[in-house]
């Protein structure tokens, strides 16, 4: 790792992923289920802005249980059962979500005792010795902050949630790689570990593309029309698979505050985008007599832009040069699936049908320019920028806390 001895030392005793960080993970697979049954019911734009708020912050609970697993590895009594509450409080603050019907925000006193309880986790960190003490009381100070902005949420009757969750949003993350961090401890990231746990939710989406399809197709008979759409989908997922874990794991993450903030925010978008590109194909299946709604073309067109734009978004943060390889190849998939996706709604002999099977050309076909870039070119790794550091001088790692 980079900087001083002392801090690769540190690094390379911390263990590999846990099994309670799995277990975590789990909630999110019943959450993603049941956000995206609740936006496959009745489809339309306020509820997908209303379930892509609500996926961005149980996200953000995510995010933060994984960093401070990230710097301090912890899986005593105490963490579990932070971890086992944890994971209630978020499956029933979503159930409640799906059938907002109360007077009550509950779902704004559900994400504020989450918020509390990520923030209780950090507060048992507070007494090591710096730097991990001083960040987890930066880290811990600003989830309550964001308590604080959730709590108005549930006393005002009808208050604005949208906002105050946005601004809930914005403490959470715009701080960190805003302010000013200079001189401030900072301890080292494990980059691998951070690696591996967005892989794997990553790895947790994309399976719910699967289960999705099988819970639909368990609604009624297999017809001719879902076993083709069932093959373009398995297409469409294995190319996404090879466009995502031939690269990013092993394409590192940039030095800096900014580079590593921006590079786990990309994940949000790709994650959001797989899980509606799940809910695009699901309308494939079982159609009927009625045929493929045309919302399905634009479920999919926005879903394609967001998984290639979070992909070229994670390739400006990694490690790769020459910098921008793949970041083209990526763009230019999101900007064909648009406008393929326009062309299909505006000429009416385009079907929904021949821009799926477009899609899943076009996902094999990214996959394939993706690996022949990336043959010419370099990952820098961490150890290329700590041989030139100062002696004494500690440089964080991909730095989620600190500066370059």
């Amino acid at each position: 790792m980079a900087g001083s001895s002392t801090t690769e030392g540190q690094n390379s005793l911390k263990p590999p992923v846990g099994f309670l960080e799995l277990f975590f993970d789990l909630v999110f697979v019943a959450s993603t289920m049941v956000l995206s049954n609740e936006f496959s019911h009745d489809p339309s734009w306020l509820l997908a802005g209303q379930c892509a708020l609500m996926f961005a912050l149980l996200w953000l609970l995510w995010f933060h249980m994984t960093v401070l697993m990230n710097v301090e590895r912890q899986d005593d009594l105490g963490q579990r059962g932070i971890v086992f509450a944890l994971m209630f409080v978020i499956f029933v603050t979503t159930l409640v979500f799906v059938g907002r019907d109360s007077r009550i925000d509950l779902v704004g006193f559900g994400y504020l005792l989450s918020v509390l309880l990520v923030a209780f986790a950090h507060q048992r960190v507070t007494k090591m010795a710096d730097p991990i003490g001083a960040w987890a009381r930066s880290r811990r100070n600003r989830l309550l902050a964001a308590g604080v902005v959730m709590t108005f949420g549930v006393v005002i009757p009808d208050g604005p949630d949208a906002v105050l969750y946005g601004l809930a949003i914005i403490l959470l993350v715009i701080p960190t790689s805003l302010s000013a961090q200079t001189g401030r401890p900072v301890p080292a990231i494990d980059a691998h570990h951070l690696s591996e746990r967005a892989a794997l939710l990553t790895l947790v989406v994309m399976g719910e593309s699967l289960v999705k399809a099988a819970l639909v197709i368990s609604s009624g008979s297999i017809m001719l029309f879902d076993g083709v759409s069932l093959v373009v989908m398995f297409v469409i997922l294995f190319g996404l698979y090879s466009s995502y874990f031939d690269d990013v794991p092993k394409a590192g993450i940039r030095p800096g505050a900014l580079a590593g903030e921006l590079w786990l925010l990309a994940h949000l978008i790709l994650q959001l985008s797989i899980v509606a590109l799940a809910v695009g194909i699901s309308k494939y299946l079982q159609v009927g007599d009625a045929g493929v709604p045309l919302k399905a073309v634009v479920i999919l067109m926005v879903a394609y832009i967001g998984i290639f734009a979070g992909l070229a978004f994670i390739g400006v943060n990694d490690q790769r040069v020459p910098r921008f390889s793949t970041v083209g190849v990526h763009l230019g998939t999101a900007v064909l699936a648009g406008v393929a996706g326009w062309l299909t709604l505006g000429i009416n002999w385009l079907t929904p049908s021949v821009y799926l099977l477009f899609l899943a050309v076009l996902s094999v076909a990214n996959a394939l320019l993706s690996w022949r870039v990336r043959l010419s070119t370099t990952v820098l790794y961490e150890n290329d920028h700590s041989l030139s550091a100062p002696i004494g001088q500690v440089v964080p790692t991909n730095a989620l806390e600190g500066s370059l």
